[in-house]
């Protein structure tokens, strides 16, 4: 695995949420239903292992951390590796688990189902078998995963394990995965949707199936049945809250706006 730079000493300083709403005019907190909130950007809120990090801390306050006790499977810290910003380099078998369950974070699990993800992120070049991937840890009625790059076709979200609860695309040489963006995926009700900076890639309004195993764990860089694969993580939100189109936006922008990326 190669391995990034370490970052200096004396620099391990979180982000202040005030300074995060100065620069970029978005508080993740400002929004309903923040459940889990990763931010490469907040060095102390990462337990680093040389270069490796062994936990990132949630900064929503609700403890949901996600942590690899296992040092060949530890993302990278890389100071520069987004938009000359730092981010998390994750290799095939590299992976974070999760405190927070299914439950934890999808709002009426057994009934309507809301959960609302946004996310700087990319993947390596496709070339080198590279995916955006997280997942849950079981298959029956609480799987969760989004892949960028999986089969023939890329499967973008899957709920359920179900094909009512499944958006697909198609085209493996889509290279808006492979650069710096932001990446939405929500379900709400019956609602499914998939945006890349701003603008639907995939999405379907009939989407039905519900959470009936909601003790499964979420997982970054993995999904039961894919395995661990390459990606790069710079932030992630996640809401269990049935947002509203503008307040999305408002994520997205305030995301794009930190990290460099422009956002419709």
């Amino acid at each position: 695995m190669a391995r990034g730079s370490w970052p200096r000493s004396g620099v391990r300083t979180r982000l202040p949420v005030a300074i995060y709403r100065r620069d970029t005019g978005f508080d993740p907190t400002s929004l309903p239903g923040l459940r889990v909130w990763h931010d490469v950007a907040s060095l102390s809120s990462m337990t680093f292992n040389a270069s490796t990090v062994s936990q990132i801390n949630d900064l929503s306050g609700g403890g949901f951390h996600s942590s690899q006790g296992v040092a060949n499977n530890q993302p990278t810290y890389q100071a520069t590796g987004f938009n000359g910003r730092p981010t998390l380099s994750f290799d095939t078998t590299d992976s974070l688990l999760s405190l927070a369950s299914l439950a934890d974070i999808i709002a009426n699990p057994t009934t309507s189902p809301a959960v609302v993800f946004v996310m700087a992120c990319y993947m390596p070049p496709i070339a080198n078998s590279g995916a955006i991937i997280f997942g849950s840890d079981a298959q029956a009625n609480g799987r969760l995963f989004f892949n960028s790059h999986f089969g023939g076709a890329s499967i973008i979200i899957d709920t359920v394990n179900v094909t009512t609860g499944r958006v697909l695309v198609g085209g493996q040489t889509d290279t808006g995965w492979t650069t710096p963006h932001i990446l939405t995926i929500f379900r709400i009700g019956a609602t499914m949707s998939v945006r890349r900076n701003g603008v639907e890639v995939v999405g379907r309004t009939n989407a039905s199936g519900n959470y009936s195993t909601t003790t499964a764990s979420l997982q970054i860089g993995k999904t039961d049945g894919s395995g661990s694969n390459a990606m790069f993580l710079s932030e992630w939100l996640t809401y269990a809250s049935s947002l509203t189109i503008p307040q999305i936006q408002t994520a997205e922008r305030g995301l794009g706006a930190k990290w460099g990326v422009t956002v419709a």
